[in-house]
């Protein structure tokens, strides 16, 4: 009878992990159908080195390598830098992924300065490949431009720029969440008003709250308190064009693995009480 009890107990929980698992991984594909290249979800996992380039008074962004030697993220750190936003470079390996990046520099004709400044933040066999191409593609362009090369580690960033940060994770977060910050703010401009009603105001709220349940799953996060600034709810895009947004009034906190949140777009309120299903309209008591 134990043995009976036993077999079923573990059938039951593989069963439950399977499930935890397909759900996590629907919530993870439909989230990054909604969104460009540049703004899908920060993983850490995906960090084993990086390389900044700064041109002086031209674009500066931050580009994140992982094991396997792909770009898998670029973070931007000023406007001049908005060119490279959501070009689908992210996902290609190093040496095609820099080339694209000077494709669209040499278009805009970003690198017509005197020098560049090429950080490596760990991995020198990886760092000298990105120099190579760089130099490469250079050349056969006819630029002339002096390299600066540099070396440093995350917390000298951290302490150089003054950031408000204590780890190297926090720092990711942050670079991460001033990159699309400002791609929002660049999209804003190109934004055409249009008025929404309370069943479409529903549809986008309960798409922001699905894209929360799926940064809870891929962050791992338990709990999480309203001030936390790791995904602020305003960056949410509630639609597939990335043009509607919970005001600034709405917030959310996790409990437990659940998410509590009030979610407002426009003059229509939803509260969450856990689930989407315990969704009421108006304000949270």
């Amino acid at each position: 009878m134990k043995k009976n009890i036993l077999y079923y107990t573990v059938i039951v929980i593989i069963t439950l992990i399977i499930i935890i698992y397909m759900a996590t991984t629907k919530f993870t594909t439909e989230y990054e159908k909604t969104i460009g290249s540049s703004e899908k979800l920060w993983n850490s996992s995906n960090y084993k080195t990086a390389i900044e380039i700064n041109i002086p008074t031209g674009p500066k962004f931050f580009m994140v390598i992982n094991e396997e030697e792909i770009m898998t993220n670029i973070f931007i750190e000023n406007e001049e830098a908005i060119i490279l936003a959501n070009k689908d470079i992210e996902g290609k390996k190093l040496v095609p992924a820099t080339e694209s990046i000077l494709d669209i520099l040499l278009e805009n004709n970003s690198l017509d300065k005197s020098l560049i400044e090429v950080i490596n933040y760990n991995d020198n066999n990886i760092y000298n490949k990105c120099i190579d191409t760089i130099n490469n593609k250079l050349t056969q362009n006819n630029k002339t431009i002096e390299i600066i090369k540099t070396k440093k580690s995350l917390n000298d960033k951290i302490t150089e720029e003054n950031l408000d940060v204590e780890t190297e994770d926090d720092l990711l977060w942050l670079l991460y969440l001033r990159s699309t910050d400002l791609i929002e703010k660049s999209e804003d401009n190109n934004k055409e008003q249009t008025t929404i009603d309370q069943a479409s105001a529903e549809v986008y709220a309960n798409e922001i709250y699905q894209k929360l349940t799926t940064y809870m799953f891929n962050a791992n996060v338990t709990n999480q308190t309203k001030d936390d600034t790791r995904m602020p709810i305003q960056y949410i895009p509630g639609n597939t064009s990335n043009t509607v947004y919970a005001t600034s009034d709405s917030w959310y906190y996790i409990e437990n693995s659940k998410i509590y949140a009030q979610i407002n777009i426009e003059t229509y309120k939803f509260c969450y009480n856990g689930s989407i299903e315990n969704r009421k309209e108006g304000t949270c008591s």
